[in-house]
């Protein structure tokens, strides 16, 4: 009698071992499941920022080119300033003077953005 529950007792062992273990790799598995999704999430947000940071970095040099440009245009108006003479004097101040003005504006208007961002 006692053979056999002590069978019984070790049957009922062994199946709850198994049942444990099969409890234990349907986790092991959700665990892979989510590493791989964690994974992908983490490789789809680095593409991302990469993709970002690209688009930033062709926008910054846009906008900083473009502001050399100016500078470089208002230095030549200046250059012109200094060699006129007679009536194209005032003409040529006038465009300076507008030139300063815009290339001040474009850089409110960089700050502006970049600060934006």
């Amino acid at each position: 009698m006692i053979g056999m529950a002590m069978m019984e007792y070790m049957t009922r062992t062994r199946e709850h071992a198994e049942a444990a273990k099969q409890q234990i790799d349907q986790i092991a598995t959700e665990i892979e499941r989510l590493q791989a999704k964690a994974d992908q999430t983490i490789t789809d947000l680095r593409a991302e920022y990469e993709r970002r940071i690209k688009d930033l970095s062709a926008e910054y040099d846009r906008e900083l080119r473009n502001l050399r440009q100016m500078r470089y245009d208002t230095e030549e108006r200046v250059t012109m300033l200094m060699n006129a003479s007679g009536s194209a004097v005032e003409e040529v101040r006038s465009g300076v003077d507008a030139a300063i003005n815009e290339m001040n504006a474009a850089l409110v208007r960089a700050r502006k953005h970049f600060k934006d961002l």
